[in-house]
């Protein structure tokens, strides 16, 4: 099966861009401890590093996914990629915190105006349904590598070239991505949609507001006019944004979007990047900070939790789906969550054997299937009308895990000594999972009780109709 060289190398620029996009949101946990030794840095701080990208990533994706279709999805994606190349740029040419923060916010702005395109990029450039399903193969796996692979790729150019090089190294690609998206993507028809700019700019703000005072705790303590300034905000905007929702007087966020299951889905998106990328945030420091590993030992000591999500999200996962369906797929997942947990709990609690580390981390890979799940559920589960919405709703709560997740190891680390502060964390994970698990059941049940309920009236309604 030969695809033209115009659809080979759009692939390949499409490929190379999600993995330049994925790689960035996870590869920086590595370079924690050496950028708080460096700058003199807290927790806090560190933290802030990470999460800038993500919360600029998560915030602008609702808007970003309108503005493509005005734009085109080829120019999207080539501004995202430019824009996300001068983050890169400013990135390794940062000497200070606050440049560093800046430049990671300007390589979530370009990472948010590509994300929400490149599905779209593949469908219009492979048309063929045998290819196309072979191109989405390929990128998904693409997207599994970046993720398997950024720990070690940060550990092993910090070890290298010092922690400049993890962004450096992000130019050259760019440029190819570029050149050859200029090249060989062709465009998807322009569409005059609107933005609803004052409805996008209340989601912007209502996420910004709440994630700053609550990543802010210290200085909302120490500066009571910013902490009372910024609940205000937050309960003002909530409730002008909740009374429009009720009386379905929104447009980006509607209230006829949501079914149980689709819900389920963005819940269970939210648990799993809470879960795993804090407990990949504080394993990080602690391999690093308290048993003393370089990066890169520790980008490898990652791999069994990494290669495992990539393997199985890209392989097993379809296989699970085929045999046992979407539901109990995403149970399973949710319970190796909690499994893995209760492992660490009982490695960092009562037993430090090394193999229970391993353990652990196997059961954390295999939740990974959840992912492929998460968006064809979502997908089932929802209008077509709203596909776009609930695809970019699925990417943002995901995004919003692991902002929190991270979030909540930085301040659990600031009070408590770090084993402690680990088992906290754990025992949130779990919690969380559980909520997840106990509301896909019931979202279940509700929605085949529901079934049945269809069934009878349709078939009380042919009976009458045939007496």
């Amino acid at each position: 099966m030969k695809y033209s060289q115009q659809k080979l190398i759009s692939l390949v620029s499409i490929c190379i861009g999600t993995f330049l996009i994925i790689l960035d949101t996870n590869i920086v946990n590595i370079l924690i401890p050496e950028l708080r030794r460096e700058m003199d840095l807290t927790i806090s701080q560190t933290s802030w590093i990470i999460n800038s990208y993500v919360l600029a990533f998560a915030s602008l994706i609702l808007l970003f996914a309108r503005i493509s279709k005005r734009i085109g999805a080829k120019n999207a994606f080539i501004f995202g990629i430019t824009i996300f190349m001068i983050g890169s740029i400013l990135c390794g040419l940062s000497d200070v915190y606050v440049e560093l923060v800046i430049a990671r916010i300007i390589q979530g702005i370009g990472a948010a105006l590509f994300a929400p395109i490149a599905t779209k990029l593949l469908s219009s450039t492979v048309t063929e349904p045998k290819k196309r399903a072979i191109a989405f193969g390929v990128w998904s796996g693409t997207s599994g590598m970046a993720f398997a692979f950024s720990p070690m790729v940060g550990g092993f150019l910090n070890e290298l070239w010092g922690w400049q090089s993890v962004f450096l190294i992000n130019i050259p690609f760019s440029l190819i991505v570029i050149l050859t998206a200029s090249i060989a993507i062709k465009d998807v028809k322009k569409e005059q949609t609107s933005l609803f700019m004052k409805e996008q700019i209340m989601i912007v703000l209502l996420m910004l507001t709440f994630v700053y005072i609550t990543h802010e705790y210290k200085r909302m303590y120490e500066t009571p006019f910013l902490l009372i300034a910024g609940i205000l905000l937050l309960l003002i905007l909530g409730s002008i944004y909740s009374r429009k929702f009720q009386q379905n007087l929104t447009h980006v966020i509607q209230r006829q979007m949501f079914s149980r299951l689709n819900i389920s889905s963005l819940l269970n998106g939210f648990t799993y990047n809470f879960s795993i990328y804090g407990i990949m945030y504080f394993l990080s420091i602690y391999f690093q900070d308290n048993l003393y590993l370089s990066s890169l030992e520790t980008g490898i000591k990652f791999l069994p939790l990494t290669v495992s999500a990539m393997l199985i999200s890209s392989f097993l996962s379809l296989i699970l789906v085929n045999r046992i369906g979407q539901t109990f797929t995403q149970q399973l997942c949710l319970f190796a969550i909690i499994c893995g947990s209760s492992i660490l709990c009982i490695y960092f609690g009562i037993s430090g054997v090394p193999s229970f580390i391993l353990i652990s981390f196997i059961l954390l890979g295999f939740s990974g299937a959840i992912a492929p799940v998460l968006m064809n559920t979502a997908f089932l589960t929802t209008s077509k009308m709203y596909h776009n919405e609930i695809s970019s709703l699925v990417n943002l709560l995901r995004q919003m895990g692991s902002i929190i997740g991270i979030m909540i190891v930085s301040i659990m680390l600031h009070f408590f000594e770090s084993k402690i502060a680990i088992l906290y964390f754990l025992l949130l994970t779990m919690l969380s999972s559980s909520i997840a698990y106990l509301y896909l059941v019931w979202a279940h049940k509700m929605e085949e009780r529901s079934f049945k309920c269809n069934d009878k009236i349709t078939g009380s309604h042919t009976n009458k109709g045939e007496g």
